[in-house]
């Protein structure tokens, strides 16, 4: 067995080969063409376009099939940054995405890369992926903001994703999809926050963003409990930013969704959180946002979710502009943002968010946030044990 690259430069024929194998029939890659791709737009990874250039077999022994090898797949690797591929163990984000393509990749609801091999080393936390390229499809661009037209296929495909997968007890029982929020005790979140708080200060890290700073200030309480379990729950994404969507283009193909680290149990509302406040432009939101989310919650409707009215919907998506709130003021110390779209980058999802954060007044559930803790526990609790009876 021949070792596994954990870069791109370290791809070879001879591994090509092996990885493959399944996917080649009667085929030999020969030998392949890498070119790196997606630089700035994903910060966890290192992604290379393979082109490959195959001949068929033609000793006696090998039966001619007509299978059909991709003319290129995408490769996908662990970061090169070794305090990003830390964040990354601690978070078990490869594990979340390996798990992903091998669990449930292909029957997940939505259209997602065809998976041809997965590897993830646990001793070094480096994986390798061979993913299918979706070309010609073209990913969004999350600086220039997401269309309208994207916005609703986005909604229509997650609302399916989520119906199919509500509550689900086979996504429960998956090792790799746990709540994130579990992977961190409380009081080290409580210090984590206090670190960041200090370094935005110091830094002038949200200067430009005036309520985040302000409500920042206001987050470090919300530590003293830690949060209930996600509830409904079900297949979120976890980083549903239009980076991680390919659509149509002028040349062909269609909705595809992408990057899968974050990918586990989760409030169903928080996919479409992070799409509002990161991906369309802030004068977009302010025109669309109530009918994308009555499109969404009557497309749960329809695919069967009767449970979940637009009221509670309602409640969900403003606590979770809190959830995105602590994620973008934790410190982004151990992401490599050497990039140079970075920059640009960050300062689209800063600003989106600042200015949702400031339209939902969000500093006045923030002020008695802290206090309603305990009572949001007992209602999960409660909403939980009843659709169990219920279903059970």
């Amino acid at each position: 067995m021949i070792s596994p690259p954990l870069q791109a430069e370290d791809v070879s024929v001879e591994w090509l080969n092996e990885s493959m194998a399944a996917h080649l029939g009667n085929e030999k890659i020969t030998g392949f063409d890498l070119d790196i791709i997606g630089v700035g737009e994903g910060f966890m990874g290192q992604l290379a376009r393979v082109t490959l250039t195959t001949e068929a077999q033609t000793t006696p022994d090998v039966i001619r099939t007509s299978h059909s090898v991709p003319a290129t797949i995408i490769a996908k690797f662990a970061a090169q940054n070794e305090a990003t591929r830390e964040m990354a163990r601690e978070q078990r984000y490869y594990h979340r995405e390996i798990g992903f393509y091998q669990d449930i990749g292909q029957d997940v609801g939505i259209p997602t890369p065809d998976c041809y091999y997965a590897l993830h080393i646990e001793e070094s936390n480096h994986f390798v992926l061979l993913l299918q390229d979706l070309a010609p499809s073209v990913p969004s661009d999350q600086v220039a903001g997401s269309s309208k037209q994207t916005s609703r296929e986005v909604i229509e495909n997650f609302a399916r994703l989520h119906a199919t997968w509500w509550n689900s007890e086979r996504l429960a029982g998956l090792d790799w999809a746990q709540p994130l929020f579990n992977t961190q005790p409380i009081s080290e979140g409580l210090d984590l926050m206090r670190y960041s708080i200090t370094q935005a200060e110091e830094t002038g890290r949200f200067d430009r963003y005036p309520e985040m700073k302000r409500l920042m200030y206001l987050l470090p309480p919300l530590f003293k409990m830690a949060p209930p379990p996600p509830f409904p729950f079900t297949l979120s994404h976890g980083d549903l930013r239009s980076d991680n969507i390919f659509c149509h283009s002028d040349n062909g193909g269609g909705f595809a969704v992408i990057d899968w680290q974050l990918t586990g149990m989760g409030q169903p509302i928080t996919d479409i959180v992070r799409w509002m406040t990161q991906s369309i432009s802030i004068e977009d939101r302010r025109e669309t946002e109530q009918d994308l989310l009555r499109l969404y919650h009557d497309k749960l409707v329809e695919y069967g979710i009767s449970d979940y009215s637009f009221k509670q919907m309602m409640q969900d998506y403003q606590l979770n502009l809190v959830l995105i709130l602590v994620m973008f003021t934790m410190t982004m110390d151990d992401i490599d943002q050497s990039p140079e779209r970075a920059e640009a980058l960050f300062h689209a999802m800063y600003s989106r968010l600042d200015a949702a954060l400031i339209d939902w007044k969000v500093i006045n559930l923030l002020k008695v946030l802290p206090y309603l803790i305990p009572f949001l526990k007992l209602g999960v609790w409660f909403r939980s044990t009843f659709t169990r009876r219920n279903h059970g």
